[in-house]
Formats: C-alpha cells, sequence, structure tokens
C-alpha cells in the first residue's frame, strides 16, 4: 500500500504521495506557484529560484519544485517577501532578454517569462550588455537559434542529455555574459559537429524564442493558431503530436503537453511532417500521347483512370491482370477500401499496402497465441523495464523516439539491455550485453536463449552457436525478469525465413513474454500503418478482420514486380507518398501521391492527394493502439482525401458504393475487428 503524507500549503490540509515534490503537490490540489524554469516532463533544475515558498522551520525560503514533501510539512506560498524575491529574479531575466523585440516576437502571448513579468507585475529593469552571436542564420536548418533571447533555463541541456541523449549544449562564461551553446571537446562549435539530431526537443520545452523553427517565422500569432491532434507517419511507432495551423497553412509540430513523459518527437514528426505538407501540390496529371504530364481536372482523372483500368477488362486478360500497392502510409480505412476496390470491383487479390510477409507471419503467430487486438509495450513500458532484447539493427534511423527512450533509459535507470544481430553497431554507452555474428547466426541464438531458459538449473546445455553457456544462461535469467520486454527491428523482417519467425515466437513464449492476454513483443514494421493495413485487408493473404484468404490469395510486393516485369500485369494503382518506386512494365498504371511527385515515373496519371497533416483517418501503431489523426485544413480545390479518390474511381467502375462520410465507412469497419 502507498503510503500517503498529510502537509499543509497555505493553510489548506493536502495529501501527497512521499515522492511527490512541494509544487506537484500544490499543483495536484490547485494551488498555483510560479514557475520558469521548471516544465512537466523534465526532472526538476531549480535554476530561476521562482517558485520559492517558505516552509515552517527553515531559515530561507526553499524552491518547490525540487524539494519533497514531509509529513506535518507547513509551506507557505505567498507574501510579499516571496513576490519581491520572484520579481527580482524575473527582472534579472528581462535585464539580459531583448523585451524591445516583444512586440513583433513569434512567442508573444506563450512566451513564459513574458507571462511571468504580466503575472508579477515586474517592473521593466535597464538592459545589460551581453557579448551573444545573435541568431543563426543558417538558412539549411529548420532549428533556429536567437542566443539574445536564452535565459539560461537550463532546459535545453536538460531535455537534450536526458531526451535523445546527445549532450548537444553546455553552459559556458560567467554572470551577464553565461551563454547555451553547442559545445563539443571544449569548444563552441556548430550544432551539427556538436551532434545534434534536430529532433526539435529542445524547441518544444524552450520558454522563450531562443530556440524555434524556422518555419514558425511566417505564421500568425500565438493566440491564431489552431491546434490539431495527430500521429506521426514517419515510422511505425504512430507518436502523438499536435499540429499547429494557421489558416490554410501548417505552421509547426509540437508535442501534447498532455502525454507520455517519454513521448517526444524526432526528425521526422516535428519537421518533415511540416515540410510535407508545405510541398502539397493541388493538381492531377495526365500522361499525353507525346509522354508528358499535362494538368487535368479531378472529375476528368478519374473518368480517365477508370476509362484506363476497365479497358484491361475488357481486353480479357484476366483476373491476375490487375495489382494495387502501397508504401505503408494509407489510413485504415483507405486500406479497407482499396481492399474492395481490389476484390469486389477488379476481381484481384493482388493488394500490398505495405507489408513485410516474415513481419506479416510474426504479428499473426504471435495474435494467435496472446489474442488479437491485445496493446503491446508503449514507450512508456520500455523507459521503466528491468530488460529489453533489441533484435535487428538501425533502430536509430527507423525508429528514433524508440532508441532515444532506449538509450535514456539504459543510462540513468538500472535496466539491461540484450543485443541481437546489431552488425557493429557500437552502442556500448547503454549496451550491457551484444551477441553478435561472433557467437553464431541469429537464429542459433534465439534457439540457444530458449533452451537456456527451458533448461532452469541445467549445466550441461546442448547449444548450436558459440555462444558461451554461461552468457546463454545469465541472457536467459535477465529475460526471465518481472518486466521484460523485446523490440525486434525491421531489419530482422528484411531476411527473417519461418524457422526464424518460429525461433522468435518461441523464445518470447518460453520468456514468458507472450502468452494468452500477455504480448510484451514490439514488433516494428518499415512499414508505418503495417497493423492497421493488414487488420483491415491491404495483404495478398488476410482480408478484413485477419480472415485468411487461404487459396484466394494473392501476389505479395515482390511477386507483383516480377510480374510487372514480366508482363503478366496489366494494370496497376498505386497509393503513397510522391517519392513512388518506378513501377514500369503496365499497360496502364494510376498514381495517388502526395507532395509534389515526380512526373517522370511510368504512370500514366496521377492524381495528387493530401498529405498526413490535411487528411483525416485511423492508423493502429506498433503497441496495437487505434490512433485518431485528425485533418488540421481542408485540402484545397482539385485535391481530393484517399478514401474519397478511391470511392469515386469505383463508382466510376461501375460499383454500387454509398459512403458519405467516413463514419460510414468506420461502421462497416468496426464489425470486421478481430476483437469484435
Amino acid at each position: 500500500m502507498t503510503k500517503i503524507l498529510s502537509l499543509q500549503i497555505d493553510g489548506q490540509r493536502i495529501y501527497a504521495t512521499p515522492q511527490a515534490t512541494i509544487l506537484e503537490a500544490a499543483q495536484a490540489n490547485g494551488i498555483a506557484i510560479p514557475t520558469l524554469c521548471y516544465h512537466p516532463r523534465l526532472s526538476a533544475l531549480g535554476h530561476c529560484r521562482v517558485c520559492l515558498v517558505e516552509v515552517e522551520g527553515f531559515k530561507r525560503p526553499v524552491t518547490a519544485c525540487d524539494n519533497p514533501v514531509a509529513e506535518g510539512m507547513v509551506v507557505n506560498t505567498t507574501g510579499s517577501s516571496l513576490e519581491k524575491m520572484r520579481s527580482r529574479m524575473i527582472e534579472l531575466a528581462l535585464a539580459t532578454h531583448p523585451y524591445k523585440d516583444c512586440l513583433t516576437c513569434v512567442r508573444t502571448g506563450s512566451c513564459e517569462l513574458q507571462e511571468k513579468a504580466y503575472h508579477c507585475q515586474v517592473e521593466l529593469p535597464a538592459q545589460l550588455e551581453r557579448r551573444m552571436a545573435g541568431r543563426d542564420l543558417n538558412q539549411k536548418l529548420d532549428l533556429v537559434r536567437d542566443e539574445e533571447k536564452c535565459i539560461l533555463c537550463g532546459r535545453c541541456i536538460e531535455i537534450c542529455r536526458t531526451g535523445p541523449g546527445r549532450f548537444v549544449y553546455s553552459m559556458i562564461g560567467r554572470g551577464v555574459n553565461t551563454r547555451v551553446v553547442p559545445w563539443r571537446d571544449g569548444r563552441e562549435v556548430t550544432l551539427e559537429e556538436a551532434g545534434c539530431i534536430f529532433c526539435g526537443q529542445c524547441i518544444d520545452v524552450c520558454p522563450v524564442a531562443a530556440l524555434t523553427e524556422r518555419s514558425r517565422f511566417t505564421g500568425g500569432r500565438e493566440w491564431e493558431l489552431t491546434a490539431k491532434p495527430g500521429v506521426c507517419l514517419g515510422c511505425s511507432l504512430g507518436c502523438r503530436l499536435e499540429r499547429r495551423v494557421d489558416a490554410q497553412r501548417l505552421i509547426n509540430n509540437t508535442v501534447p503537453r498532455d502525454g507520455d513523459r517519454v513521448g517526444w518527437l524526432c526528425v521526422k514528426g516535428k519537421f518533415e511532417d511540416v515540410a510535407a505538407a508545405a510541398a502539397q501540390t493541388t493538381v492531377s496529371r495526365k500522361k499525353g500521347s507525346d509522354g508528358i504530364f499535362e494538368p487535368v481536372d479531378y472529375e476528368s482523372a478519374v473518368n480517365a483512370a477508370a476509362a484506363g483500368l476497365a479497358k484491361i477488362s475488357k481486353d480479357n486478360h484476366g483476373q491476375q491482370s490487375f495489382a494495387i500497392l502501397g508504401d505503408g502510409t494509407v489510413s485504415c480505412e483507405e486500406a479497407y477500401l482499396l481492399h474492395k476496390l481490389a476484390h469486389s470491383v477488379l476481381a484481384t487479390a493482388n493488394i500490398d499496402l505495405g507489408l513485410e510477409p516474415a513481419w506479416v507471419a510474426t504479428y499473426c503467430q504471435a495474435g494467435q497465441v496472446s489474442g488479437f487486438g491485445l496493446p503491446g509495450p508503449t514507450m512508456a513500458n520500455l523507459s521503466e523495464a528491468d530488460t529489453v532484447m533489441v533484435i535487428g539493427s538501425g533502430l536509430a534511423e527507423s525508429h528514433p523516439v524508440a532508441e532515444m527512450v532506449l538509450r535514456r533509459a539504459g543510462r540513468y535507470s538500472d535496466m539491461n539491455l540484450i543485443g541481437i544481430d546489431r552488425k557493429g553497431e557500437d552502442f556500448k554507452a547503454w549496451q550491457n550485453l551484444n551477441l553478435s555474428d561472433e557467437t553464431g547466426a541469429t537464429l542459433e541464438l534465439l534457439q540457444d536463449i530458449r533452451a537456456a531458459i527451458e533448461g532452469g538449473d541445467q549445466v550441461n546445455l546442448d547449444l548450436k552457436s558459440k555462444i558461451d553457456p554461461l552468457l546463454a544462461k545469465r541472457v536467459a535469467n535477465l529475460m526471465l525478469q518481472a518486466n521484460s520486454y523485446m523490440i525486434v527491428c525491421p531489419t530482422f523482417f528484411c531476411d527473417a525465413d519461418h524457422d526464424l519467425v518460429d525461433a522468435l515466437i518461441e523464445l518470447a513464449k518460453a520468456a514468458g513474454l507472450l502468452s494468452g492476454g500477455r504480448q510484451r513483443l514490439l514488433l516494428l514494421s518499415a512499414y508505418q500503418n503495417a497493423a492497421g493495413i493488414l487488420t483491415f485487408g491491404g495483404s495478398p493473404l488476410y482480408g478484413p478482420g485477419l480472415k485468411p484468404l487461404n487459396g484466394e490469395a494473392g501476389m505479395n510486393r515482390a511477386q507483383m514486380t516480377r510480374a510487372l516485369q514480366g508482363g503478366q500485369l496489366k494494370g496497376l494503382v498505386y497509393f503513397g507518398k510522391a517519392a513512388a518506386p518506378d513501377l514500369d512494365g503496365a499497360s496502364y498504371a494510376v498514381a495517388a501521391l502526395s507532395g509534389n511527385p515526380d512526373t517522370s515515373l511510368s504512370f500514366d496519371l496521377i492524381f495528387s492527394t493530401p498529405p498526413a497533416a490535411v487528411q483525416e483517418g485511423l492508423y493502429i501503431n506498433a503497441s496495437n493502439q487505434v490512433c485518431l489523426n485528425e485533418r488540421s485544413f481542408d485540402p484545397g480545390p482539385g485535391v481530393s482525401e484517399g478514401w474519397r479518390l478511391i470511392c469515386d474511381l469505383a463508382r466510376s467502375l461501375g460499383a454500387k458504393w454509398r459512403y458519405s462520410s467516413l463514419e460510414d465507412i468506420r461502421e462497416e469497419m468496426r464489425r470486421l475487428m478481430p476483437c469484435g
């Protein structure tokens, strides 16, 4: 049972746990204490001293953000002496901050220093001269630093250390000339030289405009921006984000303040999503007889696409002459409609919207053991794990936030990290054990660790790899800890065959990570909405609701590519981002692409579809959570959302579809979910 402490704040009796700070206890009970350097997602810093409070029995005021509560503690948060001290702290910050720029600053309306100065009714002090570098005008970067506005709160230093674990920033100098700068090997360097990965987390915690997105300088005032919840489609983690919009433009992305403490964004969600929205085109294009693309209105484009696909049917090429492909970014609703388009309109099972065959096999086998629809590990789970086994390489590139969480947990907690098939990656700063090709192939290692688990106290183990039996037993014991998890990287699924998938599942079962009602595997696909696509029919092997197609199964992506080259496939429909593959070989090929597509690709017609920021839809992330991505603003004339385009194309091909909204589609989909 958790112990509860009783204390008094401003004459009010409140209760808190021993782990709570004075600030947390006060906030939980509706008592406001001003702060400036404090941020709910960071460890308490105690730098700014704005949160000073008086505690009975203490000679001097103490900071509320980093002092714990105690039984019987009596705290006072108000009074003339406290207010004078707080005002003095804010005056000192303003003295070295260019408050003359407040009228034109992009943070006006959301600046925490401005808000605290107003709250405490601080008189503006004389400005002190500082030796600063000013604004970083490097036009190549999405992150803009303005040193003159830095108030030395230390948040950027803390988040860089505890988030991505990069240690980019350091505080140098003395007095009014103290600066926060990128620092490496005892000297000031550029952000790139300091190892910055441009995840933008420092921007999200900066209380002023010392760190800002470049895109933010062209947006409206803070109070004019509208916040829309969304999902990052940079990888299969599907991180939650908040898009901030000015009229018809996406200004910036940030993390929802009510999210998990470990819920941060990487460069994909912070900057690439904004760039994709800015690159959106509103023109559909049709290839002319001279091979050059020309603009075409939406209705004419739909009719032309339907006519081109219908001609293939009339020419009697058979049911296997069509294929539908995607790059893993389509929503669950689009996957469901494309399945219907393939099976009921084009009469083909050749549909692959972004799935690795080995990932599909692993996901389905795991679901058969634990039950489908069961939530998997989240970033919050992993941050508190005792042991995590990472199988495969390239996690920092494919799923940066997962790598950040592991790096932080491995450095600041007692987590045991076990790596298999890391392909020479050096993560010694956070990894305890790395079982590479030197100790055996991945298949043999998985089988041997399972044998060590099942062998119990047995000393003589019959091992197939070169791994030392004592090391195998150590790994086995770590995996049997109560709070253990397994992460499987996309590189594993690139080369995995049936035996390797079976070995993975059997190891997870032996370690207790996979059983009825229990799923502690994080299966990371190279495709963003893999779980949603598989669940709602975007696979050649399964229909909606993970219903096996058995004898009616179609070709997968690799088989389709070969069939295109061999001339067996005649009609192709492709859904994805602007960077589509060049799928030459079809008699007639239609693409629905977001962004600004390359018109040199071998498609006959290209529809312009909105990027994720401008399109509503459901997605299922790697943790098996269903996430809603809201439309930030209307896509504009000439652009149709993906689900509407599929419906219009189906109707133009003769289908009697009567969906008038996304909710109509979702109602039909709900009956097909594997969990009912």
